[in-house]
């Protein structure tokens, strides 16, 4: 077996550079990088030293009128932030207002089915005396009395409804009513019937005639469903649609 001779020296100078001496190399290597990193900035230090007093006014003043000219940058950002935020709520209260306008709409246009308070008109018509022409003006009046939306036996009463006679029976957008006929109408109740039961109105009329026998009753919730066929647009369109 062959063993490769190393020097004692070699041995004890491998010993010293693993101790104390290694750790006074890099302590000294730190040193230096600190040293030249302080006299980086000497120059800087030494020509405000150089510059007489009033240089060193003038370069005040040319950073005071920076750091102004920052503030008001950072003012203006906040405004314009500010007008973002207050453009941003108009945005949002313009767009509530058209959401609701539009449900309005749909009410009114009777292209949604509704819900809601308000009356019932029952009445009983055994002998077939109540006309349509009495049923156009009992839908009129309680629209004068402010109705949002109103239902004769289930059929929803349309912006472009209308009641007709076939067969002797009474027809409202060419369904069949039969009696007992039902009108509900959603609005405020008090006000509904008010204006059914006002001398020379609806009740009267429908008293009048024979064995006719109108009811009024009070809701707190109707359900009046939306138009069975809506209305069809031949030369309106959405705004963005195809021509």
């Amino acid at each position: 077996m062959t063993v490769a001779w190393r020097p004692a020296w070699s041995t004890r100078l491998r010993g010293v550079l693993t101790g104390p001496l290694l750790i006074a190399i890099v302590t000294g290597m730190v040193g230096f990088l600190l040293v030249s990193q302080i006299r980086g900035t000497q120059p800087f230090r030494q020509k405000l030293q150089a510059e007489d007093e009033g240089d060193l006014t003038r370069i005040l003043a040319s950073l005071s009128t920076e750091a102004d000219s920052l503030r008001d940058e950072v003012s203006s950002l906040k405004l314009q932030l500010l007008t973002l935020q207050t453009s941003n709520q108009r945005d949002t209260s313009a767009a509530a207002a058209a959401d609701d306008q539009l449900k309005a709409l749909e009410v009114l246009s009777g292209t949604v089915a509704v819900t809601g308070p308000g009356i019932t008109l029952t009445i009983d018509d055994p002998s077939g005396a109540v006309a349509y022409d009495t049923m156009i003006d009992i839908v009129q009046e309680l629209r004068d009395a402010g109705a949002e939306a109103i239902g004769v036996n289930d059929v929803r009463v349309g912006v472009t409804s209308n009641f007709a006679e076939r067969d002797g029976k009474i027809t409202l957008d060419d369904t069949t009513l039969s009696a007992p006929f039902r009108v509900n109408a959603i609005g405020q109740g008090a006000t509904l019937e008010g204006g059914l039961k006002i001398p020379g109105g609806a009740i009267d009329t429908l008293t009048a005639l024979r064995d006719v026998h109108p009811t009024v009753l009070r809701t707190a919730k109707l359900v009046i469903p939306a138009l069975a066929k809506p209305p069809a647009f031949r030369v309106a369109r959405p705004v963005g649609s195809s021509p």
